[in-house]
């Protein structure tokens, strides 16, 4: 009998570190989808990594603790009252994994809207941790990702856009059309990542918040 309780213990112990596991990812994912994730948010491998990373300490910790309890209940009797605690917290960590499990298909499915139809992988662009400034050599041609936001601040530039397409003048509420120079000091915003951008006539200090690559 006593041998019987302490397999059931282990077992319902070895339950809790997974649930914890699933629960605390499932965490993680669930904070990424409380950044303020749209159609136009920037999600990035690091952003992911640099949260795993974080609960991992946790995690450990957590593990670390079970595997404390695994010992005792392996040289020390449980008593019956032990055991029906245990089979508590287990049912109830199995409603927290259902809940999490429904959050974590819903973010799922923001994802795949957020990502479905964009023209280039966002790995190819630098994304900014805000606006950030950036040098733009003289003949070379920067070019934005979808909702990213520049200000000209030093040299001249002109637009690159595919035919039929514009930068959008916030400054001055009006279109950007291709070779026409763009303004200091405005707020220019790139709509659609299907190479929008500009060539630099000097060398060129702008401001960008969002993605871009030079080449």
């Amino acid at each position: 009998m006593e041998k019987e309780r302490r397999r059931w213990y282990k077992k319902g112990i070895n339950i809790v570190v997974i649930a914890i596991v699933v629960i605390v990812l499932g965490a993680g994912i669930i904070f990424a989808s409380t950044q303020s994730i749209d159609n136009n948010a920037l999600i990035t491998y690091g952003f992911f990594k640099k949260q795993l990373d974080q609960l991992k300490t946790y995690i450990d910790s957590k593990i670390n603790e079970l595997d404390s309890k695994i010992s005792k209940a392996s040289n020390a009797s449980q008593s019956s009252t032990d055991v029906t605690q245990l089979q508590k917290q287990l049912s109830n960590l199995n409603l927290e994994v259902e809940k999490l499990r429904k959050r974590v298909s819903d973010l799922e499915a923001k994802l795949k809207v957020q990502t479905s139809g964009q023209g280039q992988a966002k790995s190819e662009f630098v994304l900014t941790k805000g606006y950030e400034i950036v040098k733009v050599p003289k003949g070379k041609v920067i070019v934005f990702d979808a909702s990213t936001e520049f200000i000209l601040r030093v040299g001249r530039a002109v637009a690159t856009v595919p035919k039929g397409a514009s930068l959008i003048d916030l400054t001055a509420a009006k279109d950007i059309g291709n070779n026409q120079q763009i303004s200091k000091n405005h707020l220019v915003l790139i709509v659609k990542n299907d190479g929008r951008g500009f060539k630099a006539i000097d060398d060129v200090w702008v401001i960008v918040n969002g993605g871009y690559k030079i080449k």
